[in-house]
């Protein structure tokens, strides 16, 4: 039977590395995680995530940190490591990312699980998601490869977490639903130092324009008042939408969906659905 190795990169997120370690201990046959700011610069949003993983003794827990410059070199360059230290890193298993901002229900993840065993009609899962903004219950579509069969033993990342093989045969590839992706829940400071660590260039139109976004929509953003500010973010950025660009998708209107329903069962249990603004608990 195929075997799933989980990777976990993670940075600053005391209050979901519980959860996610949880989550990837119940559903992957093995866990690594590297506990790692990708950059000396992010070394400032360090917290309690390490001492958190360290209490878990089904985690493989790595102490490695790239000396990869680029930030998208450097966590390619992490996963990979992780996977070299895998002692199910073999032809045939599986390698699902599992970053500690990303969860899934119990339902959708049975799914996703019994696709991979004995299968090789396929050999990439993307994950359908809801990414969540402010809040747990406003969210964009979003859509991302979470997901890859081992078919060669030279397979590996590359920068930007792209999946690369040696062989040159072209992705067979099934779609998956239920993904909650959480991200700008997280630290939104954090993001920021990421971006434009992320975007190196001075004259990169991508560097401020991430930042202009966060600064000038998302953290004035009004749920009460979405039209106002999606007409805003036209001005800024020439996209009828909350969020920067096209890779997230608003309703028709260019609003965010709303979701009602329960969230995936180690996020109630951490307490965090109740939180009504993400962006406050972040705030300096």
């Amino acid at each position: 039977m195929n075997k799933i190795i989980g990777l976990m990169t993670a940075w600053s997120v005391e209050d979901w590395i519980r959860p996610a370690v949880r989550q990837a201990l119940e559903y992957c046959d093995e866990v690594l995680a590297v506990v790692s700011p990708f950059a000396p610069q992010l070394r400032r949003f360090e917290d309690k995530t390490c001492d958190i993983c360290k209490e878990y003794n089904g985690l493989k827990l790595l102490d490695y940190e790239s000396k990869e410059t680029y930030i998208r070199s450097a966590i390619a360059d992490v996963l990979n490591h992780m996977l070299k230290n895998s002692d199910l890193h073999q032809v045939g298993n599986w390698v699902w990312i599992l970053d500690s901002d990303e969860f899934y229900p119990e339902s959708s993840a049975k799914e996703i699980i019994a696709a991979t065993r004995d299968n090789v009609e396929y050999d990439k899962i993307v994950m359908e998601s809801r990414f969540f903004m402010i809040n747990m219950q406003h969210y964009l579509n979003e859509a991302g490869d979470r997901m890859f069969r081992i078919t060669d033993i030279n397979d590996r990342f590359v920068p930007t977490c792209k999946w690369s093989r040696a062989s040159r045969n072209p992705y067979t590839v099934r779609r998956a639903n239920g993904l909650f992706h959480y991200s700008m829940l997280t630290n939104t400071e954090r993001h920021r130092e990421r971006w434009l660590l992320r975007y190196t260039h001075a004259h990169d139109p991508s560097r401020f324009k991430m930042t202009r976004w966060l600064d000038e929509i998302y953290a004035k953003y009004d749920l009460e008042n979405e039209d106002y500010w999606i007409n805003e973010n036209l001005k800024l950025n020439g996209i009828k939408s909350p969020w920067v660009s096209k890779g997230f998708t608003p309703d028709g209107n260019g609003r965010l969906f709303k979701y009602n329903g329960r969230h995936p069962k180690y996020i109630e249990e951490a307490g965090l659905p109740t939180i009504k603004d993400f962006r406050k608990r972040y705030a300096k």
